[in-house]
C-alpha cells in the first residue's frame, strides 16, 4: 500500500512539500525526544536549562548515531515515503542531526507572532542547501516533528511552490547578484505546523528555514532525508560505515558529493553502535540492495 495518496502527490507537485502523518510509531517519538534532552543534559521542565551552550550550537543538536535516531531513519514508513517521491527503491539515508529551538527571549513583545521586524533573527534564516548553478539538481530533505509544533513555535518555514519558479528567478537576477543574499522572506515564507510524528519532506529547490519560536516551549525535531545510493564510490561507503560504527560526526553533503572530515565529538564517547534492521543495513550501505550487481 502506498504511503502517498493521489492527493498527496498533487499537493507535492503544487507546493513542493508533503506531510506524512504518523510516520513513526509513538514509542519511537518518545525515545528520540528523550534521547535529545538527555544528550543536551537539559530538562523539559526546567526553562533555565534550555539556554546553555554546547552540545547545542544555535538550534543544532550534534546527535547523529543514537539508537533512537537510527530507529526513525530505518522506519519502513519513512523509507517508503522517500522511495515514492524519488520513484526508486535503492536509497541511502542521511546522517542528519537533531534540533532543539527554545523560545526566543530577546524580543518579548513579539510573543505569539509569526514574523515581525525581528524576523531576520531566525535561528536558521531562509536558505537553500543545494548548489544554485542551473540546471538545479533534484534533491529532497525531511524533518520529523518530535513534539506538537504550532506555527509560532519555530516551525519549519518555506516559500510554497517556489520549486517551480526557482530557476526562472535565478535567471532574472542581475549578473552580479548573490542569490543567497537576497531577501528570501519577501518571497512569501509560510510556517508549517505539525503534530509529533509528522514527517515533512520538501523539495530542495524551496527556500526554507526555521522561524523564530515565540511560544513557551522548545521545538524538538529530527532531520532525515534519503537519496540514491552511491555504492560504486568506495570512499563514500567507507566514510558512512565508519561514521556509524564509531559514532563519528562529519557528513557527506549528498547534493555535491563532497566529504567533511570525520570528527570525534561528544557522541563518540558512547561505546555502543546502533543496531540496524535489514532495511537499516541497506540504508546505511552496509548491505547492498538486491538489484545491485
Amino acid at each position: 500500500m502506498s504511503v502517498l495518496s493521489k492527493e498527496d502527490r498533487a499537493f507535492w507537485d503544487e507546493n513542493g512539500y508533503v506531510i506524512i502523518h504518523e510516520a513513526v510509531p509513538p514509542e519511537n517519538i518518545k525515545a528520540a525526544y528523550h534521547a535529545i534532552w538527555d544528550f543536551l543534559e537539559m530538562y523539559p521542565n526546567d526553562e533555565e536549562s534550555w539556554y546553555s551552550g554546547p552540545p547545542r550550537q544555535n538550534i543544532e543538536v550534534k546527535l547523529y548515531h543514537h539508537q533512537a535516531i537510527w530507529d526513525n531513519r530505518q522506519c519502513p514508513r519513512v523509507y517508503k515515503a522517500f522511495a515514492e517521491i524519488w520513484g526508486m527503491d535503492r536509497l541511502w539515508v542521511s546522517f542528519d542531526q537533531a534540533s532543539m529551538s527554545p523560545p526566543d527571549r530577546s524580543h518579548p513583545k513579539d510573543s505569539g507572532k509569526l514574523f515581525s521586524e525581528n524576523s531576520s533573527k531566525q535561528p536558521i534564516p531562509m536558505h537553500w542547501d543545494i548548489p544554485l548553478e542551473r540546471p538545479l539538481p533534484f534533491a529532497v530533505q525531511g524533518m520529523l516533528y518530535l513534539k506538537d509544533t504550532t506555527a509560532e513555535m519555530g516551525a519549519f518555514t518555506c516559500v510554497l511552490g517556489f520549486h517551480r519558479k526557482t530557476e526562472a528567478w535565478l535567471a532574472n537576477l542581475p549578473a552580479d547578484a548573490d542569490p543567497r543574499k537576497q531577501d528570501l522572506m519577501s518571497l512569501g515564507a509560510t510556517p508549517i505546523p505539525g503534530k509529533a510524528g509528522d514527517l515533512i519532506i520538501w523539495h530542495s529547490s524551496l527556500p526554507h528555514g526555521a522561524s523564530l519560536n515565540t511560544r513557551r516551549y522548545p521545538r524538538i525535531v529530527q532531520y532525515i532525508t534519503m537519496f540514491p545510493v552511491k555504492e560504486k564510490d568506495e570512499n563514500i561507503l567507507t566514510h558512512r560505515v565508519n561514521a556509524w560504527r564509531n559514532n563519528l560526526a562529519g557528513l557527506i553533503v549528498e547534493a555535491t558529493d563532497s566529504t567533511w572530515e570525520l570528527r570525534k565529538e561528544k557522541e563518540h564517547a558512547v561505546d555502543q553502535t546502533a543496531n540496524l534492521s535489514p532495511l537499516g543495513r541497506k540504508l546505511l550501505g552496509l548491505d547492498r540492495w538486491e538489484s545491485e550487481s
